[in-house]
């Protein structure tokens, strides 16, 4: 039985996915920091497809919720799917960031979907057509700084895909953008 890995499934975002994947017959392992959003998510699939759902509480900052969640993942379901949701962008500029909550804004934004592509890869590249979504949400219209950023996202997953181009795995890049709400920061 192959599962879907939905990250921040406890986000806006990430809950619609996993119920559009639900609604797809796709079985699911939902991932996020919040556990009683992720148990009322859970609850709200089971009700509405027939499908098996899991839940796993983590910490997108530590590296070891990362590999201890994927160990995990890897030992005990086949995963031949992983949706990867991110916001980019900064709230202030970045000399007004105390240096614990960039580090903290970077690794949960930036550095986790990687993180959890290679914990994961071993076990998506068992299935001939795994996918690997990424949805990268920003404020719109989006600036330079952001744009950069997608890019580089863009750009990264071009060249996964050219180097697994055999192997069956596919990288997706979606970017989101949401009309702007706060104050625009340049850099």
């Amino acid at each position: 039985m192959n599962f879907s890995v939905i990250r921040s499934a406890d986000t806006l975002w990430g809950s619609a996915a996993a119920m559009e994947l639900a609604m797809q017959k796709r079985h699911l392992i939902l991932l996020g920091k919040e556990l009683p959003a992720l148990e009322s998510l859970s609850q709200k699939i089971r009700k509405h497809a027939d499908v098996h759902v899991q839940y796993f509480q983590t910490d997108d900052a530590s590296t070891q919720d990362i590999i201890a969640v994927c160990d995990y993942i890897n030992m005990h379901y086949e995963v031949d799917m992983l949706f990867n949701f991110a916001e980019i962008g900064f709230e202030q500029k970045l000399e007004d960031y105390d240096i614990h909550q960039l580090d903290i804004k970077l690794k949960v934004n930036h550095a986790a979907g990687t993180l959890y592509l290679h914990q994961l890869l071993p076990n998506l590249l068992l299935h001939g057509h795994a996918l690997v979504m990424q949805f990268w949400c920003c404020a719109a219209p989006m600036q330079p700084w952001q744009e950069a950023l997608v890019n580089y996202n863009l750009h990264y997953a071009e060249f996964l895909n050219s180097q697994w181009k055999e192997t069956g795995l596919i990288i997706k890049n979606f970017t989101v953008e949401v009309p702007r709400t706060e104050p625009v920061f340049t850099f």
